[in-house]
């Protein structure tokens, strides 16, 4: 199959542009510069994700390549773009354009944003790409209906693209079960309500912070058995379901065992403190270190607790002077 390309403008309404050789030329250099790889494409989140259901718009265009029309795609995404009244667009959702690319390899929808970046009428680059964080989202299909590449200029992938437009959901993994359970966590959504209504609750979720800390691997029924040696809760592991006991109806999202990605970790709970113009004291995990008592506060000194395989680096690095 040879290339095809389509473009439909999204306002209020759709509308096909039509294309020539100097638009279709351009086009293919912002396909380029967004999807291509090396320095000079652009950086961007991307996340594997697969469809929820045979409903999804994806599911349906894979069934019958030959007679689906790709306008589908420009409605469906319009309709996510509307109001719930359907009266008129989301405010917060800005107008762009929807840009269809068909090959044997594989369809790339590309929506970008009306912006200075490229002219409106011939699509031509007129600046450096990246600038607005907001303005282009993406999604790959190379036939495999549970490894579709999603990709969003901002940090995180826009549900509005990933869920309402494509009908589709993140592939679970190390990273999402991590942000995941840690989101759950912060947000005291973790629980049952059962396990909430304990006197002791604060100590329950300081001590699944510390066993999230010092672990590589996340599991649901030891963390039951880590609180339970501890005598902070007391569930009946030979209990059919006791799982249930303790853990929420949210938290079921969750794979009952996974890596705890190290990179996560430190999104959440990375910091610093400024103690003078000239010094700042950074951690990936500055909650862990206040957990350990790994630094104090004595007067107007800070006192930083050495791990043993670190001293005698941190000795070299200081110097004799400070020995």
């Amino acid at each position: 199959m040879k290339k095809k390309i389509a473009v439909y403008e999204i306002s209020d309404v759709i509308t096909e542009i039509p294309l020539d050789e100097t638009k279709i030329f351009n086009i293919a250099r912002i396909f380029n510069k967004i999807m291509g790889e090396g320095a000079k494409s652009t950086a961007h989140s991307t996340i594997l994700a697969e469809i929820k259901s045979d409903q999804s718009i994806l599911a349906q265009y894979s069934k019958d390549k030959d007679k689906f029309s790709v306008e589908t795609f420009a409605q469906r995404l319009l309709e996510t773009e509307l109001n719930n009244y359907k009266t008129s667009r989301k405010k917060n959702l800005k107008e762009g354009f929807l840009f269809i690319r068909e090959s044997d390899k594989d369809l790339i929808l590309l929506k970008l944003e009306k912006t200075s970046v490229a002219d409106t009428e011939t699509f031509e680059l007129l600046g450096q790409l990246g600038t607005d964080k907001h303005y282009y989202k993406a999604c790959i299909f190379t036939n495999d209906l549970y490894g579709i590449a999603v990709i969003d200029k901002s940090r995180k992938v826009a549900s509005y693209w990933l869920e309402d437009f494509l009908d589709l959901q993140e592939v679970r993994n190390s990273k999402v079960n991590s942000d995941d359970l840690i989101e759950l966590v912060e947000n005291e959504e973790l629980f049952s309500e059962e396990i909430k209504d304990k006197d002791n609750f604060s100590e329950i979720i300081s001590e699944t912070k510390s066993y999230i800390f010092d672990n590589k691997n996340f599991d649901k029924s030891e963390l039951i058995e880590f609180l339970n040696q501890k005598n902070i809760v007391d569930i009946d592991t030979q209990q059919t379901n006791y799982e249930e006991l303790f853990f929420s109806r949210k938290s079921s999202t969750l794979d009952a065992s996974f890596v705890i990605d190290q990179k996560v970790l430190r999104s959440w709970y990375h910091g610093e403190i400024k103690i003078s113009d000239e010094t700042v004291i950074k951690t990936a995990n500055f909650e862990k270190l206040k957990k350990n008592k790994l630094i104090k506060l004595r007067g107007n000194t800070i006192i930083l607790k050495i791990s043993d395989e670190f001293i005698e680096e941190v000795a070299i690095q200081l110097g004799n002077d400070n020995g």
